[in-house]
Formats: C-alpha cells, sequence, structure tokens
C-alpha cells in the first residue's frame, strides 16, 4: 500500500463508545453491575438545594474557570482564558439575565505546589461566588473538582478527557470533549482498517492523564484483535538521541502520542524523519500546538482530534467558547442557582439546524463522537 493509499485510509473518521464489558460476579454468585456497565441515564441529583433561598447573590453572574498559569502549559491558560473573556462579553452583548445581573468570569490557577488546584476551587465557590465551574484538560484536576462539586453541590465542565470522571456516576460533572475512550476507539479504527498489521509505537506521559491513555489504546487494540502496541512511557525529559533509537529499533508505521504538548512538539519531528512512520495519531491531550508545528509535520500523516473545521489551538479555543456560552445559557434558563443549573446543562441540546438531539449523557459525557482530521500528507 502506498503511503497515499494509506493516507485515503487514514482519514477523518467518527466512532461510537465501544461495547460495555461483561458483568461482575460477587462471591454470593450474584451478578454486579460494573462502574463502566452503570446505566447512565440512571445518574441524577435529587438532593436539596434548588429552591430560590440558596440562590447565589452579588453584583454579576460568574463562571468560574481553573486554568494551568505557570510551568510549561501556561501558553495553553493564557488562550483558554483569552477565549473564555471573548465568550462573557459576547454572552453580555445579548443583554443581562433575567434578573437584570450581567455575566463576569473568575479565573484562578491550577498550577503550582500540591494542592493548589483545590484550594483554588474552593475559592473560586466560596470566595467568588462562582455558579459553575469550568477546568482545562488536566485528568487530575476534573478529578478533583467532581469530588469537591459532590461535596459542595457545584456544576462542573471539564476538557479533561480522561474517561473515568464520569464513571462513577457523579451527577455534578460533564465532559466537553470526546473521552479517552473514544478518542481511542477513532485512532483504532482508523489504525486497525488501515494496515493489516500494523507496527504501533505508543507514547504516554508518565502521569495520570499517560496512564489512562495508554489503558484505553491498548483496549482498543486488543478489542480489534491487533498485537499489542510497542509502549514508550516519558518521564520528564527525554534525550533526543534516545528518542531517536527507540524509533530506529521498533522502525514503527504508527506513532501514537499520548502526553504533554510540550513532548508532543518536540519528538513529533524526529518520527516523521524516521522514514518508516506513515502516520502520527495525537490525543486531544497532546494537540495544543501552533500552526509552525503543523507545517513542520507535513512530512508524514498528522491526525488530530477535530471540532468542525478547527484543530490545535483553534480546537481548544472552541471549545472553552462553547463551554463558557453553555454555561451562561444554563444561567439564564436556571436563574442564579447552583442546582438548577445543573439541571439545566443536564439537558442542554445539540444547537445545529439538523440536530436537536442531547448534549450528555445521564453520567455527563458528550454523546458526539470523537473525530479525527488528517492535516498532512506524504506521497
Amino acid at each position: 500500500m502506498t503511503r497515499s493509499e494509506y493516507a485515503a485510509r487514514l482519514a477523518a473518521v467518527a466512532v461510537a463508545l465501544a461495547s460495555l464489558g461483561r458483568p461482575t460476579v460477587a462471591q454470593n454468585g450474584t451478578t454486579t453491575a460494573s462502574y463502566a456497565q452503570m446505566d447512565r441515564e440512571s445518574v441524577e441529583y435529587r438532593g436539596p438545594g434548588r429552591a430560590t433561598s440558596a440562590d447565589i447573590l452579588g453584583p454579576t453572574l460568574t463562571i468560574g474557570i481553573l486554568l494551568p498559569a505557570q510551568g510549561p502549559r501556561a501558553d495553553e491558560g493564557q488562550l483558554l482564558r483569552r477565549a473564555a473573556q471573548k465568550a462573557v462579553d459576547d454572552e453580555n452583548l445579548l443583554g443581562p439575565a433575567r434578573d437584570g445581573r450581567s455575566f463576569a468570569l473568575a479565573v484562578r490557577n491550577e498550577s503550582g505546589s500540591w494542592g493548589q488546584s483545590t484550594s483554588e476551587m474552593l475559592r473560586l465557590v466560596t470566595d467568588d461566588h462562582a455558579l459553575a465551574l469550568i477546568t482545562g484538560t488536566d485528568g487530575n484536576v476534573a478529578h478533583q473538582a467532581e469530588q469537591i462539586a459532590n461535596k459542595l453541590g457545584f456544576p462542573v465542565v471539564t476538557l479533561a478527557s480522561d474517561t473515568t470522571t464520569t464513571q462513577i456516576g457523579i451527577p455534578w460533572i460533564f465532559r466537553m470533549v470526546p473521552s479517552d475512550r473514544q478518542q481511542a476507539d477513532a485512532m483504532a479504527d482508523a489504525i486497525y482498517s488501515a494496515e493489516r498489521d500494523p507496527s504501533v509505537l505508543l507514547i504516554t506521559s508518565a502521569n495520570h492523564d499517560g496512564r489512562e491513555g495508554k489503558r484505553e489504546f491498548e483496549r482498543a487494540a486488543r478489542e480489534r484483535g491487533a498485537r499489542s502496541p510497542s509502549g514508550l512511557e516519558i518521564d520528564g525529559d527525554i534525550d533526543d538521541i534516545r528518542f531517536r533509537n527507540e524509533i530506529r529499533a521498533n522502525k514503527p508505521t504508527v506513532v501514537v502520542f499520548w502526553t504533554d504538548p510540550p513532548t508532543f512538539q518536540r519528538m513529533q519531528r524526529a518520527a516523521v524523519e524516521s522514514g518508516s512512520v506513515k502516520a502520527i495519531c495525537v490525543s486531544e491531550k497532546a494537540f495544543f500546538v501552533a500552526p509552525k508545528i503543523l507545517e513542520q509535520s507535513t512530512g508524514g500523516q498528522l491526525n488530530v482530534p477535530t471540532a468542525g473545521n478547527t484543530a490545535g489551538a483553534e480546537y481548544l479555543e472552541q471549545k472553552i467558547y462553547e463551554t463558557v456560552r453553555l454555561v451562561a445559557s444554563a444561567i439564564r434558563e436556571a436563574g442564579p442557582n447552583r442546582a438548577r443549573v445543573r439541571d439545566a446543562l443536564a439537558g442542554s441540546r445539540r444547537t445545529s439546524a439538523d440536530d436537536s438531539s442531547r448534549l450528555f449523557d445521564g453520567a455527563g459525557n458528550l454523546m458526539a463522537p470523537a473525530k479525527l482530521a488528517l492535516v498532512g500528507s506524504r506521497e
């Protein structure tokens, strides 16, 4: 198969969630449902907090957002903050809410010492009086948010793809991006339908998000009867010579990146130049890159998460913009009450002209399938 034929086979794909696993069996012989098998439509909030006595007072209707302001993801945080502020500004152009208040954005920093993100979440709720909280792409931060939200009763909308954030049925969290499971299935469908027995190198970060991505991609390969991918876990910086040696030793035809953006940006060039690599697949977590990175990658097939016609940094900009506008719409509908805002988010519908189906399933997962966009090609 030529590389151009491979490109055609590995172009944009859309997939649904994989079939659920088998039930677990308790010691007494009765069958019980695992988290993955829980009825997602039965997840709902029946507790207190909807009365007007629980409404949030103040001069504005505040949307809280937690972003990285320091470290290697600081550029990502700045981009998301600008897009979120534009969303708030555009929302205010529609006029005030029913109670006459306008919308405001409260931004806190998730970066720093251990536990800072938790403290900043609490400040958004107790000091800034946010009606809802938005988190970025970090799965650990999303997990902390879901736990605090469940105790204090406020809705969270996250850009983190970690599949496990919605597995235990906490009714306060919603995911605005395809999950790791959806992304892994999209990549596996493209890879294993394009070539009978590809040699795949899976590169992951040595952290929570990297481990979850590795687990989901290995599952997706296994379910398609493919051999397990070779693995390379990145713990901190990796020497470029060592990475090039790994590429030469494995001779992969496909490289999958489930890393942070700086690792992908540093390593993808070597993968393209190796000569054996026909395609690169990139998780949503890894793909915050500037257009110049795309231009440098056109020597090989680069398959990236997409929403509409956007990818990379524009993809994240669009996602955070949509998320802020979605939360503001829920506040307009529900009023200044966190539990009612949660209910409005749970009932959100898609806004396209030909599709008004539900945006989230009962557990808060985005129901739209994952998609990949083909960026570069090599004849």
